[in-house]
């Protein structure tokens, strides 16, 4: 059996000066990082050097470094250039995937295409809401089709909808995630972060159906929810071959107690929760299959031919049809955007853009680019309106 953790990140030390041009660079990545004066950041650090001990310690085979969520081409081409460097270092212990920025449309198709050529196995984690892009944009979609297209899983970030507000949590409603799983069946999606909570829905038979091609990882699971309760009912929910464990190092899971990261911890509780066959899957032989480590590909549950033909089907349909009392407003206000005024007439929201309550400025301003110079102006400005 293979010891996996499906889900970490490359974080190694930052000068102050590199941390904050970071910060200026990709706004919503540094607030991560660097939080504003009394915030309180569970990040850790860990050279590669270190983290190759820390899976010695932990008897991990493999890492899965998911990529940083980063808003700018540019960058996401640094910082697959780091990850490549660890995959050809340590080709028998890392594995990577990329990270892209979809608004740059063909640069990031070409950027995906050069990183899989070199070695990384799938996408992300990509985080819709920090990276500026929707679900439904074409660009978006493309680069969906891309890896369908390449036999290779996709990795977003998801936040439940719930709950206290903490940092990097993300606006992005679960119905997004499930509607592209609907559209794209064949696709090899990875939910992070239990998922935000999807997996409950997996109860509704037609939910499991539509889902049947999502994975759900762990990361950062003890941040949010007590391990053993966490992990007994999902194990209710779902069938325990779509689990993967990850650890979202060098994240500090246990910050009360833990002043350095680890691969051991985490691991070690979920290992004496699980019953053995159980167990060897959620720690490893789940995402060995997944990436084809066994030599046995997950194979996708519905042929792209067939799905595309039933999407244009229910396209054309749509735009043949009369509006009647079941049509979704957003659909009818897509396809004929004259309809939306009328909406607006009638109080009827057809934009789906829910703000949370939680969500605080810095990260609204981060999320869209604005570094700690423009949001210092934004609270001046906001203030100033106020007096």
């Amino acid at each position: 059996m293979l010891h996996i953790d499906a889900h970490v990140h490359y974080m190694p030390p930052l000068t102050p000066e590199e941390l904050d041009a970071l910060c200026h660079r990709e706004p919503y990545w540094g607030l991560l990082l660097r939080p504003p004066a009394g915030a309180r950041s569970s990040q850790g650090w860990a050279s590669a050097e270190r983290m190759l001990q820390d899976m010695d310690a932990a008897g991990v085979d493999y890492v899965v470094v998911q990529a940083q969520y980063r808003r700018t081409h540019e960058s996401c081409v640094e910082h697959n250039n780091q990850l490549l460097a660890l995959v050809r270092r340590w080709p028998q212990h890392v594995i990577a995937f990329a990270t892209v920025q979809p608004m740059a449309g063909a640069q990031a198709r070409d950027e995906l295409r050069r990183c899989l050529d070199n070695g990384m196995r799938g996408v992300g984690e990509l985080n819709p809401y920090a990276q500026g892009f929707g679900m439904d944009q074409p660009d978006f979609l493309r680069l969906v089709e891309m890896c369908i297209a390449c036999d290779v899983p996709l990795s977003l970030h998801v936040s439940e909808e719930v709950g206290r507000y903490y940092l990097g949590k993300s606006t992005t409603p679960l119905r997004h995630y499930y509607w592209l799983a609907c559209r794209y069946p064949e696709l090899k999606l990875i939910l992070a972060h239990w998922g935000g909570g999807l997996f409950f829905y997996e109860l509704m038979p037609n939910v499991r159906k539509a889902l049947r091609n999502v994975w759900y990882d762990t990361a950062a699971s003890p941040l949010l929810y007590p391990t053993a309760e966490i992990f007994e009912v999902a194990l209710r929910c779902i069938d325990h071959r779509k689990l993967l464990f990850g650890s979202d190092y060098p994240l500090l899971l246990f910050p009360r107690r833990q002043s350095e990261p680890d691969l051991r911890t985490f691991r070690a509780q979920v290992q004496s929760l699980l019953p053995p066959e159980v167990g060897e899957a959620v720690l490893g032989g789940n995402a060995a299959r997944l990436l084809r480590l066994d030599g046995v590909s997950e194979s996708a549950t519905a042929s792209s031919e067939m799905h595309n033909a039933e999407v244009e089907q229910r396209a054309a349909e749509a735009v043949e049809a009369p509006v009647h009392g079941f049509m979704a407003v957003t659909m009818v206000a897509e396809h004929w955007p004259q309809t939306r005024a009328v909406f607006e007439r009638y109080g009827i929201p057809w934009r789906d853009s829910p703000v949370p309550f939680w969500e605080p400025i810095v990260q609204a301003a981060a999320a869209r680019g604005y570094g700690p110079t423009e949001q210092q102006r934004l609270l001046d400005e906001l203030n100033a309106a106020i007096v």
